[in-house]
Order: structure tokens, then sequence, then C-alpha cells
């Protein structure tokens, strides 16, 4: 038999019924999708095809779900899994993400509950994915290889996990945007005793406070418009493991008074609904704002500050740990090449390498490897030159602030065009520093700018502006 697509996926479900919209449902956003009616089918057609991601009933009849979750945990290992089950419990959900199920869909399926279960899915395929490439790219004798450094301030850091790790208490990681807070969380949970089990992560800054709280958790049917049905949340997915929420200091207070309710007593009740559900959840929070600060300011409220600041870890940023940038560049380049299919790794010439350790990295780590992609590709094996640097890095920095004071007015030149071309550098400045503040999210910038999108993109042409230089 041929090799499937990539973008196969495999249902095992005995239950016409259920088996056949869910196919239509995953067909409808672009999946080819092949079904089994027993477990014994699936277990003889997984040698054979190399499927996506699985989608398994916990109620086959050949099988039962915990022993086949176990099965496919060796046979199909790192393949996102979501399980399929006609009666929902907390405890059934557990085992099933303890067996390494990335989600539960509870029948009957619905649409926004399938395109949920492919969302976390993918997500964990890629975090899996960029965890197995880091750890085989490299040997940390300090035990965090998804974490490279030289830098004592780093090794400070990991010092504080190991010291914290093996207890339960709450973490706070503060640190700029990019410098590698959620690894440090993947780690503290790497090295507790809550290993084997769930962690999740939740940008709190990508929801509005209506979907954070059903994120969070969860909600009954009807509790909103598209409510369809009961739906879990993170905190009851995250049971018995690691709960990791960054940015946490862009939530509303009505959230953060729900949060402070669930830190101090364990217990939530989900959107619309009235049953308190107990967890044991372990809580990473993450913030690149001044947490202190917002307190002042009334927008976060302090009991929840002194909460969650039990162990507060800091993240120096990439400027201030400079000597690990040589070794991040050869890992990226190498994770990069390996990634494009490219024979070897490019070198980088001494002018380039000069401007990449001169240049301050406001989009810190993450800026970085985003770069070295963009330059293996560029380079396809030749050596990264300076040419080949965005003009930010090539030039030593961020475009210089527009002040009137030092503008020179150059004799014969009428006043408009002088004023033309104040006003070009003042808006320049202003976009450079509006998509720093945004991390190069243009539908953010522009929404800020008052702009439309089409708008801002002409402008960062003019102005030889890339986002990808602040991502």
């Amino acid at each position: 038999m041929s090799e499937a697509p990539r973008e196969t996926v495999i249902i095992a479900e005995a239950r016409a019924e259920s088996a056949d919209r869910l196919r239509r449902l995953l067909q409808a956003e672009g999946w080819q999708v092949l079904v089994c009616a027993s477990a014994r089918e699936l277990l003889a057609l997984l040698p054979e095809l190399r499927p996506r991601m699985l989608f398994i009933s916990l109620e086959m009849p050949d099988l039962p779900g915990p022993d086949l979750l176990t099965l496919l945990k060796e046979r199909a290992r790192g393949l996102p899994l979501v399980a399929i089950t006609q009666h929902e419990s907390v405890p059934r959900a557990v085992a099933a993400l303890q067996a390494g199920a990335v989600d539960l869909l509870t029948l009957p399926i619905s649409p926004s509950g399938v395109r949920a279960s492919l969302k976390h899915a993918q997500t964990d395929d890629q975090g899996r994915s960029d965890l197995r490439r880091a750890r085989e790219a490299a040997s940390d004798r300090e035990g965090f290889s998804h974490m490279l450094t030289r830098s004592p301030r780093m090794l400070r850091v990991f010092e504080q996990i190991r010291a914290v790790a093996s207890t339960d208490a709450t973490v706070l990681i503060r640190g700029e945007t990019g410098t590698g807070k959620e690894l440090v969380a993947r780690a503290i949970h790497e090295h507790s005793r809550r290993q084997e089990r769930p962690l999740i992560s939740v940008n709190c800054g990508a929801f509005t406070e209506t979907l954070l709280e059903s994120e969070l958790f969860g909600h009954e049917k009807g509790s909103f418009t598209s409510a369809s049905g009961r739906r879990r949340g993170v905190f009851e997915m995250a049971d018995g493991g690691t709960l990791f929420l960054d940015e946490l200091g862009e939530t509303s207070l009505s959230v953060q008074v729900s949060l402070l309710r669930v830190l101090e007593t364990t217990r939530f009740r989900r959107v619309g609904g009235h049953e308190e559900v107990d967890v044991d959840v372990r809580i990473i929070a993450a913030t690149h704002v001044g947490l202190e600060e917002a307190v002042k300011r009334k927008s976060f409220r302090e009991d929840l500050f002194y909460r969650l600041n039990v162990f507060p870890i800091t993240l120096p940023p990439l400027r201030e740990r400079r000597e690990d940038i040589p070794l991040l560049l050869r890992h990226f380049f190498e994770h990069a090449a390996q990634a494009y299919g490219l024979s070897e790794p490019p070198a980088i010439s001494a002018t380039a390498m000069e401007a990449i350790l001169r240049y301050d990295w406001p989009g810190n780590v993450r800026q970085l490897r985003s770069l070295c992609e963009r330059w293996v590709i560029v380079a396809n094996g030749r050596e990264v030159t300076a040419e080949m640097l965005p003009e930010p890095i090539r030039t030593g920095g961020p475009p210089k602030p527009a002040d009137p004071a030092d503008f020179h007015v150059e004799d014969g030149v009428p006043m408009k065009v002088a004023v033309d071309r104040m006003v070009s550098q003042l808006e320049r400045t202003y976009l450079h520093r509006l998509l720093q503040r945004n991390h190069g999210r243009l539908s953010q910038t522009a929404q800020a700018a008052g702009i439309t999108r089409r708008t801002l993109y002409n402008k960062m042409k003019a102005y030889r502006l890339d986002a990808d230089d602040y991502r």
C-alpha cells in the first residue's frame, strides 16, 4: 500500500453515524480521511500509513479505550491523537490525556469542537517536533536541551528551575517577549513530579474576556450564543498537571477574580454553570509587563499579584546575554537546514556576525530564530553575508526618532517639500514603534494606527520596514 498523504487523518470509530459526521467535518476542513470500524483494523493499518493525526473512540467494541491508547502511545509515538467519548467525565478526560491524547471530543460532535481539537493537535504536534529537533541538535550538560546557553545569568535561571521544579509552588516568569518564558515553564514541568501529566499553555492576551473565561474554565450548553454544548476548559484538561498562563498581565479584572479564587480554593465553575469543579493544577504564569506598575494603575489585582509572585524567575533579554548569540545561531542554522532539506547549514561572514552581535534584538531569541530560518533559505548553502541582513541589523539598530531640532533645512527647498520630509521621518518612527509594541502583528498595528492593513503594508514597503524584524 502506498504512503498516505501528510494531510491524511485516521478515524477509529465503530458507530457509523458518528464516524460519518466526523469524516464530513474533517473533509470540510481540508483533510483526507480514512475510517476504521475496529481497533484491530486501525492497528493493522498504522505500520503501512503515516497519517498526520488520529481520532480514536474510547468505546471500540474489540478493545477497551485505555488499552487502545496505551498501545498507540508506543505504536504511534509522537502522533497527535484526539480521543472521542460518548460519556465525558473528569477522570475519563484525565486518563485520556495521561495516555497521550491532546484533546477529548464528546458526542454529538460539533464543528467548533472539531476545529478546536485540530488546533490543539496541530499546536501539540509543532511543540513536540520543535522540542525533539532541539534535543537531537544539542547536548546540554545542564539538562535543559531545549534552552542553549553559556550565559552565567541563564545558568542561574537553570538553578532556579531545579530548585522550584520539585515543589508545587506557583511560579511567575518575567521577561521581554521572545526570551523563552514558555521554554522555562516546560523545563519546570519536565523536571517536576507532574512530568507524566499534561502541560497546557494558554496565551491570555489572545482572547477577549468572554472567550478567555470559556477557554480557562469551560462553559455549559447555552451559556452564550455559540455554546452548543458543554466544553471543558484548560483547568480541567490540565488536572494533575501544569497550566502555563502566558501574558497574564493582559487579563481583565473580572478574569483575575476568577483566577484568584482557583488559586486559593482549587475550585471553579464553568461559564453558565452552578456545579463546582475541583482540580489539582500547578500554575506557572508569565508576563512581559511590570505587574507592580499595573497594580499601581489598578489594572491588576494586588492580591493576585502576591499569590502569583511566590517564586519569581526573571529571564534576561538577548542583548544582555550576547555570548549566547553564536551558539544560538549555529543551533538555529542546523535546525532550519534540517527542516528545509539542506545537507549543510550555512556559514556566516565575519562582518555579518559583527552586525548581529551589535544589534539589540528587541524580539529576543524568537526574532533571532525567525531570521535564521530566513537566512538559511536565502543563502541556500552559501555564506550568510551582511548584505542579507535586514536594514536595522545591518545599520546598527532601529531608525533614529525624528527630532525637529535635528532637522536640516536645505537652501532652496520649498517649505512644503521640507515639511513632507519631516512628516515622513515622523511617520516612519511612529510605525516602527507601533510594530515593535505589537510584535510585528499587522492587523493589530493597523488597528492601533487607525489605518487599513493595505495602507499599512504600502507604508511599510515605502519605509522599508519588515514585520519579521519585530517578531
